[in-house]
C-alpha cells in the first residue's frame, strides 16, 4: 500500500454531485425548516462528504490490515502492514518468545509474506521504528475550512449547476428550500401586495416592510421562511418586479417601472448588430475601452467578483441625451451586482449637494437610466466625464462632474439645418465640466437634432452613407483633413448609436478610407 486511494486534490478537484449528496441536503432542509444560501449547503456537502471519507477509510484500514510497530502485539491471523518493506502485507501465522538479553523480553512473530515466512518483533517496547510516523489510509485528507478555502468555487459552481436541475429545491437569490414545506402565499396575499405597491407609486418595498403590511403573522423562528414563501410567491407573479441588490430583496410593480426600464430608449437602440472583437489589434481594443461604449466588450470582460471603490465616463450623446450611464467593466465593479435581477433600484448622491437621484441599473441593456435633469441641471454636454463611487450602502453611488472651471472653450458644435442636415463647427461654448477633447460635442438646438432621428427612424440608412458624410464634415475642421477615429465615432453617434468596432472595421474594409497612422483616416479623393 503506497498512497492513498486517492488523494485529497483529485477527490475535490474531480468532485461530482451524486443524488445521494442532493438527498442529503434535501434531507437538511427539512430538518432545519429554513432556507439555506449556497455557500451554507456548500459546507453541508463538504462535512458530509468527509464524513463519507472517514468511514471509507476506516473500513479500508480493516481490510488492509494494521500497521506493524515492534512494540505492539499482534494475534495469529492478525493482517498487518509493513511501510518499511514497501507497504506490502502479510499475515500473523505463529508466535514464540524471543531469546535476546540484549533486549529483554519480547515476542517473536512469524508472518507470511509474499508466500514466504519472516519473523518480526513484536511486544519489544524499546526499538526506533516505535517512533515512526506512517501515512495511513485517508491520511492526505484536510480540514474542512482549507477545502473550502481551495476547492471551495469549483464544489459551489458545480452545487448550483446540480441544484438547478433537480425539483424538489428552489431557489428565492442566494437561498434554497424545499418546495413542499413553503408556506401558502394566496392570490389574496399577492392582490393585496399589489394594492399596497400600488400605494407606493410602484415601490420598491423591501420583503420584511411588505410581509409587516400583509400581516401575515410570524415569529422569530419561521420569519425566514414566511420572507421565503413570500419571496416566492411574488417571482412567480409577472405583476412583480424584484429589484434589489444582491442578498437583498425588494419589490416593485412592473406595470409602474419607468418605460425606460422596460424597454431600450431610442437613443440607446443600436442601428448596426456589434461586430466581433475578434481580429483587433490590443491597440484597437484599448482605444475602444477608452471610448466607455457598452457594446465594445465581450461577456467575459466582466467579473462578478471584481468591485471597485471609483470610476469615470465619457458621456456620448446618446447617453447625454438619454439620461444614462452605460455598465463597463469599470462601471460594473461600482454599480451594485444582483444574481437574477434584471432591473435593481438604486440612488445616485450628488457629491457636492447631497441630492439623492432615483435610478435603475438595467442589466441586460448595459445601460443605468435616471440622470437626465441630473445632466441638465449640471450644463453637461457630450463628452463630458462623469465620478462615480460605492458607498456602505449597496444601492447608493455618488456621483459628480468631472471638476473643472466655467469658462469658454472651442467645442465643435453640431448645426442643424432647416433641411434637416447636419453640420459640424468649431464654436466657442461654456463649458461647466471636465471633458475629453475629442468627444466633446455642443448641441445646442437639441429639439432640432431629435427632429432628426424622427426622419431617420425606420429608414436603415446605410452605415458607410453616413461614415462618409461625417467624414467630410469633420474633415473640414483642420487644414490637413485628417479625422481621429476617437473625434469620428462621438460624432457618429450624434445621429445613429453605432459601436465603435463596427466603426473602425468598416473603416479598414472600405476603399474610400485611407489609415495614415495612429487611427487618424483620410478620405480618399473623388470618393
Amino acid at each position: 500500500m503506497g498512497s492513498p486511494k486517492h488523494s485529497a486534490a483529485d477527490y475535490w478537484q474531480n468532485l461530482k454531485i451524486t443524488s445521494d449528496d442532493l438527498q442529503k441536503l434535501t434531507s437538511f432542509l427539512f430538518e432545519k425548516e429554513e432556507p439555506y444560501t449556497l455557500d451554507g449547503l456548500v459546507q453541508v456537502l463538504v462535512a458530509h462528504r468527509m464524513e463519507t471519507l472517514a468511514l471509507e477509510a476506516e473500513l479500508q484500514a480493516e481490510e488492509a490490515g494494521q500497521l506493524y510497530y515492534p512494540r505492539n502485539t499482534y494475534p495469529v491471523g492478525a493482517k498487518l502492514i509493513f511501510p518499511e518493506l514497501d507497504w506490502k502485507t502479510g499475515v500473523v501465522t505463529a508466535e514464540r518468545a524471543g531469546n535476546n538479553p540484549d533486549l529483554g523480553s519480547f515476542t517473536v512473530s512469524s508472518v507470511l509474506i509474499d508466500g514466504q515466512q519472516q519473523d518480526f518483533a513484536t511486544n519489544l517496547e524499546s526499538h526506533p521504528l516505535n517512533e515512526s510516523n506512517y501515512q495511513q489510509l485517508g491520511a492526505d485528507k484536510q480540514d474542512a475550512e482549507t477545502i473550502l478555502q481551495v476547492y471551495g468555487p469549483e464544489i459551489k459552481a458545480r452545487l448550483k449547476s446540480a441544484l438547478s436541475n433537480q425539483k424538489e429545491l428552489i431557489r428565492i437569490g442566494y437561498t434554497w428550500f424545499p418546495k413542499s414545506l413553503l408556506m401558502d402565499i394566496g392570490k389574496g396575499e399577492l392582490n393585496l401586495a399589489e394594492a399596497i405597491l400600488d400605494g407606493q407609486a410602484g415601490g420598491p418595498m423591501p420583503i420584511g416592510e411588505l410581509l409587516s403590511q400583509l400581516e401575515i403573522v410570524t415569529d422569530d423562528e419561521n420569519k425566514k421562511l414566511a420572507e421565503f414563501s413570500l419571496n416566492y410567491a411574488l417571482q412567480e407573479d409577472p405583476r412583480f418586479d424584484e429589484v434589489g441588490t444582491s442578498g437583498q430583496f425588494s419589490w416593485f410593480l412592473k406595470r409602474l417601472e419607468p418605460a425606460s426600464v422596460l424597454d431600450v430608449p431610442a437613443y440607446l437602440r443600436l442601428s448596426v448588430s456589434p461586430a466581433s472583437l475578434d481580429g483587433f489589434s490590443e491597440e484597437a481594443k484599448k482605444i475602444f475601452s477608452s471610448l466607455d461604449d457598452e457594446q465594445a466588450f465581450d461577456e467575459t470582460d466582466f467579473d462578478e467578483a471584481k468591485r471597485a471603490n471609483r470610476a469615470s465616463v465619457v458621456l456620448t450623446y446618446p447617453h447625454w441625451r438619454t439620461g444614462s450611464l452605460p455598465i463597463t467593466p469599470s462601471t460594473f465593479q461600482v454599480f451594485p451586482s444582483a444574481l437574477e435581477t434584471s432591473h435593481v433600484r438604486i440612488v445616485f448622491k450628488d457629491e457636492q449637494t447631497g441630492v439623492r437621484i432615483p435610478a435603475w441599473v438595467v442589466r441586460q441593456g448595459k445601460y443605468v437610466i435616471g440622470l437626465k435633469d441630473w445632466y441638465e441641471d449640471q450644463n453637461l454636454i457630450p463628452g463630458s466625464i462623469v465620478e462615480i463611487g460605492a458607498t456602505s450602502e449597496a444601492d447608493v453611488i455618488t456621483i459628480k462632474p468631472e471638476k473643472k472651471r466655467s469658462n469658454k472653450e472651442w467645442i465643435k458644435t453640431v448645426l442643424v439645418g432647416a433641411d434637416g442636415g447636419i453640420v459640424f463647427a468649431l464654436l466657442r461654448q461654456s463649458i461647466s465640466a471636465g471633458f475629453n477633447e475629442r468627444m466633446a460635442i455642443a448641441i445646442p438646438d437639441v429639439a432640432g437634432l431629435d427632429e432628426v432621428w424622427k426622419q431617420r427612424e425606420g429608414k436603415n440608412i446605410n452605415l458607410k452613407t453616413d461614415l462618409i458624410r461625417m467624414m467630410n464634415e469633420l474633415s473640414k475642421l483642420n487644414n490637413q483633413r485628417h479625422v481621429h477615429f476617437m473625434d469620428l465615432y462621438a460624432a457618429m453617434n450624434v445621429i445613429r448609436r453605432t459601436p465603435p468596432q463596427n466603426l473602425l472595421q468598416l473603416l479598414g474594409e472600405g476603399a474610400e478610407f485611407a489609415h495614415v497612422g495612429d487611427f487618424y483616416f483620410h478620405l480618399v479623393e473623388n470618393n
